[in-house]
């Protein structure tokens, strides 16, 4: 019994520890930007050591991927609170607005997350990354699949896919400086002219077809 209670103690512990890391390299990341999060660094501001982190996380590509999961979920949250309409062009343009306007409001959570997405050689998504995409492909699918609905069960996923993907690429300008509020073309507006380009597209293949 007194081993038992002690194995929860310490797991109370870890849990509390991976916590407070986690809490704390984020703001490391929002104050200061990605290449400040190192495990040197986030071990002096967390007042912890090098070895726990490792100890808890295994690496800082773990690290990393645990914080991309909340970033994720914290969009994935956003788009489900929003109220839907009749109309799935308008709920469309309204996940575009939330997208732009998080990634506006959070550019160094995005970059830290949109930087290891493009990191290359064995990129893999953790599972509760792949969960919490796999929640925003579905809000996604439901609006998109009424307006193209003469197209194959598989044409209609690939063009769902083609979409985020689009979506996800061009969330990168949204982290320059390349636009700015004086263009005519700005930030808050990009994600929403590159999706009525795409749902005008997917209209169009649809009535050829």
């Amino acid at each position: 019994m007194i081993d038992d209670k002690d194995a929860r103690l310490k797991a109370f512990v870890r849990n509390k520890t991976k916590e407070a890391l986690l809490k704390c390299g984020r703001k490391l990341v929002i104050n200061e930007g990605i290449n400040a999060l190192s495990a040197r660094k986030l071990a002096q501001a967390a007042n912890s050591s090098v070895g726990m982190i490792y100890n808890i996380f295994a690496t800082m590509d773990n690290f990393i991927a645990e914080q991309n999961a909340m970033t994720l979920n914290e969009l994935s949250a956003k788009m489900s609170s929003l109220t839907m309409s009749k109309n799935p062009f308008n709920n469309l343009n309204h996940y575009a607005d939330v997208l732009a306007s998080y990634i506006m409001a959070n550019p160094n959570l995005w970059a830290l997350l949109y930087n290891r997405y493009l990191s290359g050689d064995g990129f893999k998504l953790t599972i509760a990354e792949a969960r919490i995409i796999k929640k925003i492909d579905i809000l996604i699918s439901f609006q998109v699949v009424p307006l193209i609905k003469k197209m194959s069960a598989k044409e209609k996923k690939v063009s769902i896919k083609v979409l985020e993907m689009a979506l996800f690429a061009m969330s990168g300008y949204l982290l320059s400086d390349r636009l700015n509020n004086k263009s005519s073309l700005n930030k808050e507006t990009l994600c929403k002219l590159l999706m009525n380009t795409y749902i005008a597209g997917m209209v169009s293949l649809e009535d050829i077809k």
